[in-house]
């Protein structure tokens, strides 16, 4: 039985747009948390983890729009299968058919022909590695110099106050200034602040307490641990 595609994993179609994909991905990160599992079984807690791995590697591909398109184009060609082609000399994949008998190009039986296009695979990744290291300090150093005016900048125009501010307080199970969705539980999942996500962790406090900064709390949300988190814009 072969692997289930991404689609097949989020339960969607190739069809379904970005949102419908999105949603799927969320209602099955809910379904397979590992905190929905922790007073189960072994089998079951390392069942949880496997699918929730799955499931989050299904929405880096399909999340992200050149990712689904090559996506699709591998799941295209996988569907077509060979190519017949009467007296070719052979397919870029090594594989043919000639007068309806499937050939394979002898060299991709042969070790020492794969070894050496490992090799150049290899080679090939390690030389763009090292045009980025010869770069990286230059780049770095170009970073910092414009983060530093940038935040100099900005200085100056609040008068020196600081833009946020990090308070101790309850683990929430996940960082602080995290962007997060608020999942079934309730408990909170972090996410990329790219996507869309209901607010981002400003603090916390446990019962009694309050929210450290008010004015910048647009969200209260009380955990199933009992633990409310503060969320900002």
């Amino acid at each position: 039985m072969s692997a289930p595609t991404h689609y097949q994993t989020l339960r969607v179609t190739r069809s379904a747009s970005y949102e419908e994909v999105r949603r799927a991905y969320y209602d099955e990160a809910r379904r397979w948390h590992p905190d929905h599992f922790s007073g189960h079984k072994v089998a079951e807690r390392e069942l949880a983890e496997n699918a929730m791995r799955k499931v989050n590697e299904a929405w880096r591909v399909l999340g992200d729009t050149a990712r689904r398109a090559e996506y699709d184009e591998l799941l295209d060609a996988v569907s077509r299968g060979p190519q017949s082609s009467t007296g070719s000399a052979g397919s870029a994949s090594g594989i043919r058919t000639e007068a309806g008998v499937t050939r394979i190009d002898p060299r991709l039986l042969d070790p020492q022909f794969l070894r050496s296009q490992r090799q150049y695979q290899s080679d090939t990744i390690d030389n763009r590695h090292a045009v980025a290291l010869r770069y990286a300090p230059w780049l770095g150093l170009v970073a910092l110099v414009m983060g530093i005016f940038i935040f100099t900048a900005y200085q100056g125009v609040t008068g020196g106050e600081p833009t946020a501010t990090t308070y101790a307080g309850p683990d929430l199970g996940v960082d602080a200034n995290a962007c997060v969705r608020v999942i079934g539980g309730p408990q909170l999942i972090a996410i990329p602040c790219t996507g869309v996500y209901d607010g981002r962790v400003i603090g916390a406090f446990e019962p009694g307490g309050a929210c450290p900064e008010p004015s910048r709390t647009i969200r209260e949300v009380e955990l199933s641990n009992g633990v409310t988190a503060c969320l900002g814009s």
